[in-house]
């Protein structure tokens, strides 16, 4: 076999998860309040993006039920029934965020009063978006004021951090050209 049809030949991704994290992540989301804990050594990113994918393989058999075909698929589609299933709720015991629901709080908040906060919102937590939204709607307006502010403050920083890189760039930049004309 020569090097050229060996680097052509499609390679298998690699499976990060196995099937018995991804019902132990179900679980986990299916039986708690916070974040999902998972057996294996994953990263809060992966995590969500594992969610992230789950929900949509949810929704993919919620609409065609001939793509569950292992008893794995069976168990991961009724757990994700459970979570994302129209009118299921995770939570059934009465909680601060069902209270807040009650009381209409989280449909009062006016979401673009708060862009920073939201942006962050929307980066981190895609997977359960509205979720989360519905958590901070419960916080009130002086909590959401406040994490918005810090969020602002963090990227000013994150601005003049990226400017101090800049300016180390074209410092180095600088060099270089000076240092390559003494050489001509």
């Amino acid at each position: 076999m020569n090097r050229r049809s060996a680097s052509k030949a499609p390679s298998k991704p690699t499976r990060l998860f196995t099937q018995k994290d991804e019902i132990d992540l179900l679980n986990s989301l299916l039986n708690s309040t916070g974040n999902p804990i998972c057996g294996g050594d994953f990263s809060e990113a992966q995590i969500n993006d594992k969610i992230r994918r789950l929900k949509q393989k949810y929704h993919k058999q919620a609409r065609s039920k001939s793509s569950i075909k292992t008893p794995h698929d069976r168990e991961a589609y009724e757990l994700a029934r459970k979570i994302w299933g129209p009118k299921k709720t995770r939570i059934s015991s009465p909680t601060p965020l069902d209270d807040a629901k009650k009381r209409g709080s989280e449909s009062r908040v006016n979401w673009s009063s708060y862009p920073f906060l939201m942006r962050q919102v929307s980066r981190a937590f895609s997977g359960s978006y509205e979720v989360y939204k519905q958590g901070l709607g419960g916080l009130g307006e002086d909590v959401l004021k406040g994490f918005d502010e810090k969020w602002i403050e963090l990227e000013k920083e994150e601005a003049a951090l990226e400017a101090r890189r800049a300016q180390l760039f074209h410092n180095q930049l600088k060099s270089i050209v000076e240092a390559s004309g003494r050489n001509l």
